[in-house]
C-alpha cells in the first residue's frame, strides 16, 4: 500500500492551541486556588479531588536525584492516576502519555509489554523499579501493581549496563505510601470485559511494619471468534523501617494467564485485500487447542540505609522467573499466520512455543552530595550491578494438518490429533552473566549549569546451546555519559546531552571472527518549562542516534551473517503534560521519528526507512472538570492517536495510516468514583501492528467501538 500524504491538522493544530494556552497559564496560583506545591511531596496534586496530575520527579528506582527540569535528557513520568483515567490496564496502554513510544508487532495475546519501539528502535526489555525485567515479553505490567511509569529516552545508563539505544521504561511498582488506602474497584464492558481489583495499603511508620497488597481478577474474551483469557495478579508488599534513616522491603508478584482456544489472531492476506474480511473472524484459533498460559513470579528485597542528609546507601535484588506455553494454529503451506488461496482455502496445523526465562539481579549504589567552593555542588552516584539469567525457547508444529475454508469455518479439531508434534525446529537455552560498575556526577555550578557526566564499564558473558551446539561469547564496553542544563529561570532549562548504549551480541561470521556488541550513540538537545508553579511541563527535544554493528546476511554467503549493518534515528519531539488550569488538564505529545537503514551488505536497501517505526505520530488527552457551583464531581475527557507512514520491510510501502478517538466520562461523589470509558469512537477499522511483506500483509486488527464502566470505592 504505497503512502498517501495524512492530513494531521487537526492533532498539529489541537498541539499548538494546548502550547498556547500554557502561554496564558503562567498565572501565579494564589493560596485559595486548588492546585499548590505540597512540601516533601513529588507530585502536584489536585488538593480538593485528591488525584495527582504529574510527576515532578523521577523516583528514587531510577538512583539519580535530580528534578526532571535540570536533568539533561527527556523523562515522561506519568502517574498511575492519568493511567485510571484513560482505562490503561496493562503496560501496552500507557505508551500514548510519551512521545515516539509506538507498541509494534505482537505474536500473542500475552505480548502486553513486548515489541515496544522508542525513536525508532526497538525496546529490548522493561525495567521494573530500575532491575531489569529479563522476561519482559510476556510480563505484561498491569495496573494493579503500576504506581507510576518513567519513559526514558536516550540509553540512560545510569539505570541499567544493557539496552536499547532509543530509550528505557522503568515502571515503578505500588508501595506502602504517606497515607493508608482502602481501594475497591469494579469493571464490565463490551465483548465480556469483567474485572475486579483490591488495592490495601498502611501508612509507612518511622519505625515499625507498613504493608500494601493489591489483587485483581481479569476476564476477557475479544471482538474476534473464540478466543478468551483469564488473568490473576496478587501483589503484596512488607516494609519494616528500623529508624527513619533505614528500612528493609518485601516484594513479591504473580501474574497467571490463561488463554483459552488459541493466543493470537494475526491475519495474513495480499497487500489489496487487508481489512476486507470479516472484522470477527478468528483464524488462528480453535477449542481444540491446549490453553496457553504466561506465568510470572518477582521478588524483590530492598534495604535502605541514610547516613546523613547528604549519604545514603541503597541494595536492591529481584528474582524473577517467567513460563509462557503458548499455542495457535497456522497454515501449512508458509508455516506463517493464516492466509487463504484463491479459492479461500488453506491447511492448517498446529503451532507451539515454549519459553522459560529465570534471572536473579543484585544492586548496590550509594547516592552522595558535598561542596567543592562556595558555588560548586556535586551529586554523585557509584555503584555495582549483576544479572545472571538463564531463558530457553522451544517451539514446534503438529504432525497432521487440518482443511479450513475462509467462508465456511468449522471449528472442533481432535486435540489429541492437533498436539501430535513434529521435530523442534527452535531448541535454545542460554545462560548469560553480565556485571558493571558505574559512576556519574552532576556537578551544580551556581544557581543555573548543571553537568553530568559518568561512565559504566560493562563485561557480558553468555553460553549458548543451540541443539547440541554451544557457544561461548565474552563482551565488554565502557558507555560513557555527559550533558549539561542550563537554567534560562526558575521555570525554563535548555540542555544538550551525548550517551551510549551496549547490547551484547552472540555469535561469528564465516571467517570465526566474533561479533562485537552492537552500540549505539545518542546525541540531544532540548528546551523544557514548567507552568503556573509546575502544574504544567513542556518540553521540545531533538536527538540523533547511530546503533552500530548490526549483524546483517553475508552477500558472499548467504548461510552466514557479517557485521556492518547501521541504523541511524534522527527525529524531534514535543511533550505537553500537567494541569493547564484548575479544571483542566491535558496529555499531549508528537514524535517525528524517521529511522534510515545506513549500512548494509545489500546496497539494494541503503536509505530505506527501518521496519515498523511510524514517521508521524500523534496523541492527546484532554480533560474537563466542572466547577463545584455547577456539576460538581463530573469530569469528560476526549483524547486521539494519529500514526501517519509506517515502514514495513518493502521499500517505499507503508501499512495505512489511521486516527482513532476515544473518551470518558467520570463522576465522583464521596467516595464512589464511576467511569465510563470509550474507545474507538467512531468505529474505525484500522490495522493496530503489522509488517508487509512480498506483496502480503501479516497484521493484527484494532479493536472497533467498545466501552467499559468502572465503579470504585475509596474506604
Amino acid at each position: 500500500m504505497k503512502y498517501n500524504k495524512m492530513k494531521y491538522n487537526y492533532p498539529i493544530a489541537l498541539l499548538c492551541l494546548l502550547s498556547t494556552m500554557t502561554m496564558w497559564s503562567q498565572t501565579p496560583v494564589k493560596e485559595n486556588d486548588s492546585i499548590k506545591k505540597v512540601t516533601k511531596l513529588d507530585e502536584v496534586v489536585v488538593t480538593k479531588n485528591k488525584r495527582k496530575v504529574k510527576n515532578d520527579t523521577i523516583s528514587s528506582t531510577l538512583k539519580i536525584e535530580t528534578s526532571v527540569l535540570e536533568i539533561p535528557q527527556n523523562i515522561i513520568s506519568v502517574s498511575g492516576s492519568l493511567l485510571k483515567q484513560q482505562g490503561a490496564f496493562e503496560l501496552s496502554d500507557a505508551v500514548r502519555n510519551a512521545s515516539g513510544v509506538y507498541f509494534g508487532r505482537n505474536n500473542n495475546v500475552f505480548d502486553g509489554a513486548g515489541n515496544l519501539y522508542v525513536r525508532g528502535f526497538t525496546l529490548n526489555d522493561v525495567f521494573r523499579n530500575g532491575l531489569p525485567t529479563i522476561g519482559g515479553l510476556y510480563s505484561q505490567d498491569d495496573d494493579a501493581v503500576i504506581d507510576r511509569v518513567e519513559f526514558i529516552k536516550g540509553p540512560a545508563g545510569f539505570l541499567g549496563s544493557s539496552g536499547s539505544p532509543g530509550g528505557r521504561i522503568n515502571v515503578v511498582t505500588k508501595t506502602p505510601g504517606k497515607s493508608k488506602i482502602m481501594d475497591i474497584s469494579l469493571t464490565g464492558g463490551s465483548y465480556d470485559f469483567y474485572r475486579a481489583a483490591v488495592d490495601l495499603g498502611s501508612v509507612v511508620k518511622n519505625k515499625g511494619f507498613s504493608y500494601r497488597f493489591n489483587t485483581t481478577y481479569n476476564y476477557q474474551a475479544y471482538f474476534v471468534d473464540i478466543m478468551k483469557k483469564h488473568k490473576f495478579i496478587i501483589a503484596p508488599v512488607v516494609q519494616y523501617n528500623f529508624s527513619e534513616n533505614t528500612s528493609v522491603m518485601v516484594e513479591y508478584i504473580h501474574n497467571n494467564q490463561n488463554a483459552i482456544a488459541g493466543s493470537g489472531f494475526t491475519k495474513f492476506f495480499p497487500e489489496d485485500e487487508l481489512l476486507t474480511d470479516d472484522k470477527n473472524a478468528n483464524y488462528g484459533a480453535d477449542p481444540g487447542l491446549p490453553n496457553s498460559t504466561s506465568k510470572l513470579h518477582t521478588g524483590r528485597l530492598v534495604l535502605k540505609h541514610r547516613f546523613n542528609e547528604n549519604w545514603k546507601m541503597t541494595s536492591q535484588s529481584s528474582y524473577v522467573k517467567t513460563k509462557a506455553d503458548i499455542w495457535s494454529l497456522l497454515s501449512e503451506e508458509t508455516y506463517n499466520a493464516v492466509g487463504f488461496d484463491q479459492n479461500g482455502r488453506t491447511n492448517r496445523l498446529a503451532w507451539r512455543s515454549f519459553n522459560q526465562e529465570e534471572a536473579i539481579s543484585t544492586q548496590f549504589f550509594v547516592n552522595g552530595k558535598f561542596k567543592t567552593g562556595e558555588k560548586v555542588k556535586h551529586h554523585i552516584l557509584v555503584g555495582t550491578e549483576y544479572t545472571v539469567s538463564k531463558d530457553s525457547l522451544y517451539q514446534t508444529f503438529g504432525l497432521t494438518s487440518f482443511p479450513f475454508e475462509r467462508d465456511n469455518m468449522q471449528y472442533g479439531l481432535d486435540r489429541e490429533e492437533l498436539i501430535n508434534s513434529q521435530e523442534p525446529f527452535q531448541d535454545y537455552k542460554a545462560n548469560n552473566h553480565l556485571i558493571s560498575i558505574y559512576l556519574f556526577n552532576t556537578t551544580k555550578i551556581g544557581k543555573k549549569l548543571n553537568v553530568d557526566y559518568g561512565v559504566r564499564y560493562t563485561h557480558s558473558k553468555n553460553k549458548t546451546v543451540f541443539y547440541t551446539d554451544a557457544t561461548v561469547f565474552d563482551q565488554d564496553a565502557f558507555s560513557p555519559r555527559v550533558g549539561a542544563s542550563y537554567k534560562i529561570d526558575n521555570h525554563t532549562a535548555v540542555f544538550a546531552l551525548y550517551d551510549e548504549s551496549f547490547r551484547p551480541k552472540n555469535g561469528q561470521d564465516k571467517q570465526g571472527t566474533p561479533f562485537k556488541p552492537i552500540r549505539g550513540q545518542n546525541k540531544e538537545i532540548g528546551i523544557k518549562r514548567n507552568w503556573s508553579d509546575g502544574a504544567l511541563s513542556t518540553s521540545i527535544t531533538a536527538f540523533n542516534i547511530a546503533r552500530n554493528n548490526l549483524v546483517t546476511q553475508d552477500p558472499a554467503d548467504p548461510l552466514f551473517e557479517r557485521q556492518l549493518g547501521q541504523v541511524v534515528s534522527k527525529g524531534i519531539e514535543v511533550d505537553i503534560l500537567g494541569n493547564i488550569s484548575n479544571n483542566l488538564s491535558v496529555s499531549a505529545n508528537y514524535a517525528y521519528t524517521k529511522a534510515t537503514i545506513t549500512k548494509d551488505t545489500d546496497i539494494d536497501i541503503v536509505g530505506q526507512l527501518a521496519s515498523f517505526s511510524p514517521r508521524h505520530l500523534v496523541n492527546t488527552w484532554v480533560r474537563y472538570s466542572f466547577p463545584e457551583n455547577m456539576f460538581r464531581g463530573l469530569s469528560l475527557s476526549l483524547g486521539h492517536t494519529s500514526i501517519g507512514k509506517r515502514a514495513t520491510n518493502t521499500v517505499d510501502v507503508f501499512l495505512p495510516n489511521y486516527t482513532k478517538f476515544d473518551g470518558a466520562i467520570a463522576y465522583t461523589k464521596g467516595k464512589i468514583t464511576t467511569r465510563l470509558l470509550l474507545d474507538n469512537l467512531t468505529n474505525k477499522r484500522y490495522i493496530r501492528t503489522g509488517d508487509i511483506y512480498e506483496g502480503n500483509g501479516y497484521y493484527t486488527e484494532g479493536t472497533p467501538f467498545n466501552y467499559k464502566v468502572s465503579i470504585s470505592v475509596r474506604l
